[in-house]
């Protein structure tokens, strides 16, 4: 099915799947808000030349957001406020090339509010890119939960953030940050800092932050097996980042999403 244009800067929208492509707006920002009881999908495209993006998920609604970077430079601002009953899925497959400073905030703004969030980036040559996605969790029995997969490699910087807070009176909250980041080469600079901020005793948080070097162990059993030493370094990249591809619904747009992993190795 072919999906519906978002080009306005406000869109009130109901159940649906739909793009906003960023040529294509009258604006460098748009704001998003379901309808009551909505299910929707959006893929936003050519990243670039969007600066803000705004969402409302309104009570009982549940959007799947994807995300995807492949131009020169990206400088990203997202908001997202989730009501009662809401659900967020949210993907960024970052691709791109040069700098990225992206920016997630995801407002767990009611009770049974639920948030997810997963990123794939890869960092080449002389990348720089910060990624920050962050949680508030402001009432009760809300859920929140952030995957940052990295790869960097040359002499590229990678660095993931982000802060999941639990405001007081939350109670029966749960929040989970995860960074991970593979380095190939010596000259990478990596890093992964997820911040945990808990001002309730009645709630369930945890983070898990791991940097480091490329398995030699799995390397070694692929050359071993007749595959160069650069064929079995993007057979572990794509093993790595692949699972972003979940998060996107055509194939068209997954297999231009691997074809940009295998160009950039």
């Amino acid at each position: 099915m072919e999906r519906i244009s978002l080009n306005n800067v406000s869109n009130l929208i109901t159940d649906g799947d739909y793009i906003v492509d960023g040529l294509k707006l009258l604006n460098k920002k748009i704001n998003i808000e379901l309808e009551v009881n909505s299910l929707c999908d959006i893929f936003v495209d050519n990243l670039a030349n969007i600066e803000e993006i705004n969402i409302v998920i309104s009570d009982d609604s549940s959007l799947t957001l994807s995300l995807l970077g492949e131009e020169k430079t990206l400088k990203n601002k997202i908001n997202i406020t989730i009501k009662k009953n809401g659900e967020l899925s949210g993907y960024f497959a970052d691709f791109s090339e040069n700098n990225s400073d992206f920016n997630c905030l995801i407002n767990l703004a009611d009770e049974f509010a639920t948030g997810s969030f997963k990123v794939a980036s890869l960092a080449a040559l002389s990348d720089y890119k910060k990624i920050d996605i962050s949680l508030v969790h402001t009432k009760p029995k809300t859920h929140g939960k952030v995957e940052c997969y990295g790869v960097c490699k040359d002499t590229a910087s990678l660095v993931f953030s982000g802060t999941s807070h639990i405001l007081k009176g939350s109670i029966e909250s749960k929040t989970q940050q995860t960074a991970k980041i593979m380095v190939f080469d010596k000259d990478n600079k990596a890093i992964a800092k997820p911040i945990l901020k808990i001002d309730e005793n009645e709630v369930e948080a945890n983070h898990a932050a791991v940097v480091g070097k490329i398995n030699d162990e799995h390397l070694f059993y692929l050359t071993s097996r007749g595959l160069s030493e650069t064929e079995a370094k993007e057979l572990i990249t794509l093993g790595y980042l692949k699972p972003i591809l979940l998060g996107f619904k055509e194939e068209e747009t997954k297999n231009h999403i691997s074809s940009l992993i295998e160009g950039r190795m």
